[in-house]
């Protein structure tokens, strides 16, 4: 049976209209959740932010890329610019916050500003509650080189994307399961992944503590590999405590990223009834 402490909140869905929110966040860490999962975006001038894709609309609905914004504008556009708090913003606002038992899922979608992210949570003395969650190896690795202690994740598909997921991803394919480091070290702007098929090999699997991948391709098989050298395993996304035990029960994977407040409610109340 899932625990509170396996359930991610996955970019604070359900606890405010918007995701991605300093709203959303302050109303998770309110409630007691133990894992929260955000996403780091960089401007044009270098701020990192709080968002998924790789472009907002302005407050007239026309669409505009993260990478090609400054900072200094998000209020002046308007719309979904004006509700992304920037990455130094959500780190203060964490710190400040009395849920410090609460883990930190940072989901790096930009390479090549792993120094500057990096620094933002040092500053706010967050490092120890901290994971780096990334579908780029290139992230994962640089953020080794800078601190070969600190916990790695690498979301990846573990089997091969639809069209549906290739018309908005570029998808790379790992070569006998393994993702050697890129020659590239910047990725900017870009919405992109690696599709493994099956568990990962290679160094990269050395370096990785976790892995995160889409809920509906998990197996026990898969899980049981991951788990062989102690590589915990994470699935997106859930809208129901029933589909996670379910899915606990069958294949026994050790977390789980909630797109919706229901499953909060629901392992609450249910820990209060025993």
């Amino acid at each position: 049976m899932a625990r509170l402490e396996q359930i991610i909140s996955h970019r604070f869905r359900g606890f405010a209209e918007h995701e991605s929110t300093l709203e959303g966040a302050l109303a998770a860490l309110d409630f007691g959740v133990q894992q929260i999962e955000f996403d780091i975006r960089v401007t044009r001038c270098g701020t990192p932010i709080i968002t998924h894709d790789e472009y907002a609309r302005d407050d007239r609905g026309r669409k505009r890329k993260i990478d090609s914004v400054m900072a200094r504008d998000l209020a002046t556009l308007g719309g979904d610019f004006a509700r992304m708090p920037s990455a130094d913003e959500l780190f203060a606002a964490i710190a400040a916050h009395p849920n410090t038992s609460c883990r930190l899922l940072v989901d790096v979608k930009d390479a090549g500003f792993e120094e500057a992210i990096y620094a933002l949570v040092a500053k706010h003395r967050l490092l120890a509650r901290s994971v780096w969650v990334s579908w780029l190896p290139e992230a994962l690795y640089a953020f080794h080189d800078i601190d070969a202690d600190i916990p790695l994740c690498l979301s990846h598909w573990c089997e091969r994307p639809g069209p549906l997921t290739r018309s908005v991803h570029t998808v790379y394919k790992a070569e006998g399961n393994a993702i050697p480091r890129p020659d590239r070290r910047m990725v900017h702007g870009e919405r992109s992944g690696w599709f493994v098929d099956g568990p990962l090999r290679g160094r990269l699997r050395e370096l990785v503590d976790w892995v995160c991948v889409p809920s509906g391709s998990v197996t026990r098989a898969l899980v049981e590999d991951y788990h062989s050298d102690g590589t915990k395993v994470s699935a997106f996304s859930y809208k129901t405590l029933g589909a996670m035990n379910a899915a606990e029960a069958k294949f026994g994977h050790d977390a789980f990223f909630s797109d919706a407040f229901e499953p909060f409610q629901s392992v609450t109340a249910q820990s209060s009834r025993e």
